[in-house]
């Protein structure tokens, strides 16, 4: 009896430290879409608003780990653990991603036109859209399988509408009177800011496949 409300607890901490890592994600995306909505700030500002963002993802990475550890101590199944493990990897991703693309902008001052900022914000905030409709899915997979199908529908369909504003912003780009190294530049921030969604999108698809094992 001890044994298994022992058991209980673990599992009850692993869950809660997978919906924190989760809010910690988002958090990070967070701080990543106010960072774009100042790029017309001044540079000190800039640096402050992308270290907001490296701390947050430093902390997604602490939870993780956190979750890791307990997870490793045997509170699940040794498949169902694979396959949690694996989501809160992927998940992980998406923070760095997020971070990787506050790296670019600040570490490179990288100069973004005013033409395609309202382009940019929309992009992030779409990915943000879309990151958000995935984590809701994570939070349902373990009890209600029906409205985590639907957040997954919703996944693929905030996906589908970035890359539509992603090909667009780059046009635009292209369509500039500014140096070809620079729209190389910016094209490949943009790509940055968009793998966010895709991300999430390559997260729902491994929630789907754990979502069939557990129907089995």
């Amino acid at each position: 009896m001890f044994i298994w409300v022992y058991f209980l607890e673990k599992r009850k901490k692993i869950i809660e430290l997978f919906d924190e890592h989760l809010d910690a994600v988002d958090n990070t995306i967070e701080k990543l879409v106010e960072l774009i909505k100042n790029l017309d700030t001044e540079l000190e500002s800039i640096r402050k608003l992308s270290d907001d963002v490296r701390n947050a993802e430093t902390e997604a990475d602490r939870i993780r780990r956190q979750a890791e550890e307990e997870m490793y101590s045997g509170a699940f199944l040794p498949n169902f653990r694979g396959d949690l493990l694996g989501t809160i990897e992927s998940m992980d991703r998406i923070a760095n991603k997020a971070e990787s693309v506050a790296d670019e902008i600040e570490l490179q001052s990288l100069r973004v036109p005013n033409e395609i900022l309202p382009n940019l914000k929309e992009l992030v905030e779409k990915s943000h859209v879309t990151y958000k409709a995935v984590k809701e899915a994570a939070k349902e997979m373990f009890e209600n399988f029906e409205k985590a199908n639907e957040m997954i529908l919703k996944t693929e369909n905030y996906e589908h509408e970035t890359d539509i504003i992603e090909r667009s912003v780059i046009r635009k780009i292209f369509s500039l009177d500014i140096p070809l190294a620079e729209k190389i530049q910016l094209k490949k921030l943009v790509h940055r800011i968009a793998d966010i969604s895709d991300t999430s999108e390559d997260v729902s698809d491994r929630i789907q496949i754990i979502i069939y094992k557990r129907k089995v």
